[in-house]
């Protein structure tokens, strides 16, 4: 029995720190996060970033825009408090608008 229960205590572990390490908990500040990723490239978001938790594509005049949306990511000013979706809009490879918001983006 003791065997058993060390041996679950293992495995969950184990996966704890691999979820971990798939979903960083990391959180910015919001001007410097402004700063880091205006005017980026796609590329760089991703890398930085990973996968966006969703992307909404729409199309305008000038073409396809993407809209990548990432949740609990950046800090509301110098609070504690997070907010609950960052949304990426990316034109022609490039970040266009940086917007956050506690409302589900539409």
């Amino acid at each position: 029995m003791k065997l058993i229960s060390t041996f679950f205590l293992l495995a969950l572990t184990v996966s704890a720190s691999a979820f971990a390490q798939q979903n960083p908990a990391q959180t910015y500040e919001e001007l410097p996060f402004l700063k880091e990723f205006a005017g980026k490239n796609a590329e760089y978001i991703q890398t930085k970033l990973g996968e966006p938790d969703s992307i909404v594509k729409k199309e305008n005049q000038g073409g396809t825009v993407e809209f990548w949306v990432y949740h609990d990511l950046v800090q509301q000013g110098s609070s504690d408090k997070v907010y609950r979706f960052t949304q990426i809009g990316i034109v022609n490879d490039a970040v266009e608008t940086l917007g956050h918001t506690n409302r589900q983006p539409q």
